[in-house]
């Protein structure tokens, strides 16, 4: 086998300690818990518990608090008061929080100067779980109605309640005039016209084609909760060959579907090499936009810096977590947090990977809540969930 270092957050999450390790302990009781019902509920109280409790922690954690997004649904029901809560002050917060919209769907985000109006698409991904927490009590129509009242110039959030209205009204979740005391808030917006881009770029062509390819997977029995590592065999050949044309002192990070479990037999690995990255404003060590190249790679490194290549991947991780501006500038943080959230939950694993792996392609949600995706999937959301837990912190 090539010298390499596994993912720095295998490394970070088998090392934690002390705080950090409080973390750590949320998110084995978390996936305990999911690991043991991956599609049914089992008698655990104690694992139940457990699983509940860890959540609470992590809703009530700034940084932590998106993994909301994510629980899965069916545990909702019947969950403690104390969850309850934990999950409600959570979503309130997020309801200020504006999401790239394709992020949760399919992906299809166009070229910068092909985006109409200039800009992507924005929802308020929370409010489209409105139907579940109506259902199992978390929130109530009144409460709903005075968030539509308070926010009534805010065009996402409205459009991002309304998305939900039909899919309410369907499994009869209110009664038809409490919904239409919601509705009433809403019916002044203009219809939702799906974007098109301005134009069509060989790159778009390329990605629907890729998208659209049926495949064969190159880890079938992969676990695609991690750790990635495990993955590492089955592309044993692809970084020793990389490995061999390294400069002396060269020093790659490679990643990728293929690395993450759900490739098929012809993704491209993804490969970037640290001193161009070092050159990049946009990717340098400490950018936020780049989080998920250092942290979700392994590292190999050419023949004159093997033995110094564990320290040069912690020096440069540890700016996300030891540097002034990191400690001094949370919104920097969380944003280097919600890359780490981006690249293993939404970019691929779920606009494709997922589907690919399970051949789960079918969803009974409708499109207005971006329901053709597996994003409502309970499998998927098991899968994130625990993803999330062990690996989008730092």
């Amino acid at each position: 086998m090539v010298r390499l270092l596994k993912p720095a957050i295998e490394r970070r999450y088998d090392a934690a300690e002390n705080g950090i390790g409080m973390r750590k302990r949320a998110a084995e009781d978390i996936c305990r818990f999911l690991e043991a019902n991956p599609r049914v509920a089992y008698d655990m109280p104690l694992e139940r518990e457990c699983y509940y409790s860890a959540c609470e922690n992590l809703l009530g954690d700034r940084d932590s608090e998106r993994i909301l997004l994510y629980l899965p649904l069916r545990f909702l029901e019947d969950a403690p008061e104390t969850f309850k809560k934990a999950y409600r002050d959570a979503w309130y917060r997020l309801l200020n929080t504006r999401d790239v919209r394709e992020n949760f769907h399919t992906g299809d985000c166009f070229e910068l100067d092909a985006r109409p109006r200039g800009g992507l698409e924005r929802v308020v991904k929370c409010a489209h779980l409105t139907p579940w927490l109506l259902k199992y009590g978390y929130i109530n129509e009144r409460q709903i109605l005075r968030i539509l009242r308070k926010n009534s110039d805010d065009e996402v959030l409205l459009q991002s309640f309304e998305d939900t209205w039909e899919y309410i009204r369907v499994n009869k979740i209110l009664g038809s005039e409490d919904l239409y005391q919601l509705t009433s808030k809403t019916a002044h917006l203009p219809a939702r016209k799906k974007p098109e881009p301005l134009y069509i770029s060989k790159k778009r062509l390329e990605w629907l084609d890729e998208r659209n390819k049926s495949s064969k997977l190159l880890t079938p029995t992969a676990k695609l909760e991690g750790p990635f590592s495990d993955n590492i065999p089955t592309i044993e050949r692809q970084l020793k060959e990389i490995s061999s044309q390294l400069m002396p002192s060269e020093i790659v990070l490679v990643g990728g579907s293929q690395l993450k479990g759900y490739g098929t037999t012809d993704s491209d690995l993804d490969i970037w090499t640290l001193q161009q990255l070092e050159l990049d404003p946009q990717f340098r060590p400490g950018s936020p936009h780049a989080t998920h190249i250092y942290f979700n790679t392994v590292w190999l490194s050419g023949k004159a810096v093997v033995d110094e290549l564990e320290q040069i991947a912690n020096r440069v991780t540890n700016i996300y977590t030891d540097s002034v501006k990191y400690d001094s500038y949370p919104e920097i943080k969380r944003q280097a947090i919600e890359r780490l959230e981006s690249d293993l939950l939404q970019y691929r694993l779920l606009h494709k990977g997922f589907s690919r792996f399970t051949g789960i392609d079918e969803f009974y949600i409708p499109p207005e809540m971006d329901g053709d995706c597996p994003f409502y999937v309970d499998e998927y959301r098991r899968i994130a969930t625990m993803l999330y837990a062990k690996y989008v912190w730092l």
